[in-house]
């Protein structure tokens, strides 16, 4: 398509890769980004013309400390608002309705102290693993060989504690505790600072949103720097054995450059044909380590009925559709907003399900949590990124037992001219937009450093 040689050809115009293109186009590099979508934003997806205000379908979270995230959105003129939930959050698990006032479940319900002290425990494996490289903690190995079903069964008696416990790895990762490897959640906790922050709903993982959407920051990078953005580009193939580097797309387009980054999941990254072929470490993990499995719900209600009982709109339900669901008006919207998310074997018994049995389903479910049936809802939106194409699911990768100690830095390392970013590729706050921008700059900082 051009016979330029552009300095980095960035495959993947998530927030990942804008960010890197960011970082390259301030330090006076040359820079093409190159997306399979018709969009850039890549797992961040925002509609601004959706009824009651702008709706993020996918990534949507400011942490309490994702300082790289935040200094980028304002850099670039965006504002942020307050997610914090107020009011009381209800839990609806084994059977019961448990109500947790400003999100405390209260030492009087009988699981309580269970739930404390195993949740510390997990804490404490966390803190032992480590984020910087955990297959080298005491315990790797056999932590890796454990799925986390297995240490649950080990170390939480309460029947009800364990269901917390499963429906806080499907939430979080997008799969079942029976798939994921305990090494990795332990060093995924240990990376998001700690299994509090993680499923907080007062500070935390989810302390602020961007006001009028996430995607504004990819949308802006490409349009206020002037960058060199294809899309509708599936990169097919990367030939290293020159220089400079050729890319080439599915339909026959060719694009030259001295470096490249490559910010996407390892499983999307399989998709590309690379020559020569890439280590062994980083094929297999190409080939080991799958997205999860994701859908998010967004409903619109005329008034926020749940506030009349001093409800915070906050659910965690581990016995119907296993969704975990937040409220997301903004001050700016004309409606009042709930969020679920759907993950992993909840999101593949969901998925069964008829369009309208899914409707009708969260409709009952909000009965149940509010105890009020839910009136005047004009907007329901399900975005189940499984199906999206160039995505095949989301928030992030995890990683099967004994993945991790096989693999080990190839999740991050790079390869000659090649280098790797997307959340993934992240040392701290891995399957959030914090660690999408920080691989980014990670990227593109060890390209602007060769010269």
């Amino acid at each position: 398509m051009s016979s330029n040689i552009f300095d980095v050809a960035i495959i993947g115009a998530g927030i990942s890769g804008m960010a890197a293109a960011k970082k390259l186009s301030d330090g006076q590099r040359s820079v093409v980004v190159l997306e399979a979508n018709d969009r850039v934003g890549g797992r961040t997806w925002t509609s601004a013309t959706e009824p009651g205000g702008p709706v993020d379908f996918g990534g949507m979270y400011i942490g309490e400390t994702h300082s790289h995230l935040r200094e980028l959105g304002l850099s670039l003129g965006l504002e942020t608002t307050s997610a914090v939930a107020q009011g009381t959050d209800v839990y609806l698990v084994n059977g019961e309705r448990v109500l947790a006032p400003d999100g405390q479940i209260p030492a009087s319900v009988r699981f309580a102290q269970e739930f404390s002290t195993s949740f510390s425990l997990l804490n404490d494996v966390a803190d032992s693993v480590g984020w910087e490289s955990p297959w080298d903690s005491p315990r790797a190995d056999d932590l890796d060989r454990m799925n986390v079903g297995s240490w649950i069964e080990s170390n939480v008696t309460n029947p009800v504690v364990k269901q917390l416990h499963h429906h806080a790895v499907n939430s979080v990762l997008g799969a079942s505790a029976n798939e994921v490897s305990m090494l990795y959640w332990a060093y995924y906790i240990s990376q998001c600072e700690g299994i509090e922050s993680l499923l907080a709903t007062r500070g935390g993982a989810q302390n602020e949103w961007w006001v009028g959407g996430t995607a504004q920051i990819s949308n802006r990078i490409a349009d206020s720097l002037g960058l060199d953005v294809l899309t509708n580009f599936p990169v097919s193939s990367v030939n290293v054995t020159g220089d400079p580097v050729v890319i080439r797309s599915g339909n026959g387009n060719e694009i030259l450059a001295r470096n490249v980054i490559i910010a996407m999941s390892p499983t999307n990254a399989h998709r590309i044909q690379f020559t020569p072929q890439l280590p062994e470490a980083r094929s297999q993990l190409q080939m080991r380590a799958p997205m999860a499995r994701m859908a998010k719900v967004v409903m619109r209600f005329k008034d926020a009925f749940w506030r009349s009982k001093n409800l915070s709109g906050v659910v965690m339900d581990s016995d119907e559709i296993g969704v975990l669901m937040f409220p997301g008006t903004k001050p700016t919207d004309t409606a009042e907003t709930l969020i679920g998310f759907i993950g992993g074997e909840y999101r593949d018994e969901w998925a069964l399900k008829s369009a309208s049995d899914r409707k009708s389903g969260m409709l009952e479910l909000l009965h149940r949590a509010f105890d009020e049936e839910p009136s005047d809802l004009f907007y329901y939106n399900e975005t189940d990124w499984t199906h999206q194409p160039w995505a095949q699911g989301g928030p992030v990768t995890f990683f099967p037992p004994g993945v991790m100690t096989a693999t080990r830095s190839a999740l991050r390392d790079s390869i000659g001219p090649i280098h790797f970013a997307g959340t993934e590729a992240s040392l701290m706050w891995s399957g959030y937009l914090e660690g999408g921008v920080r691989s980014g700059q990670a990227a593109a900082n060890a390209i602007l450093s060769k010269s």
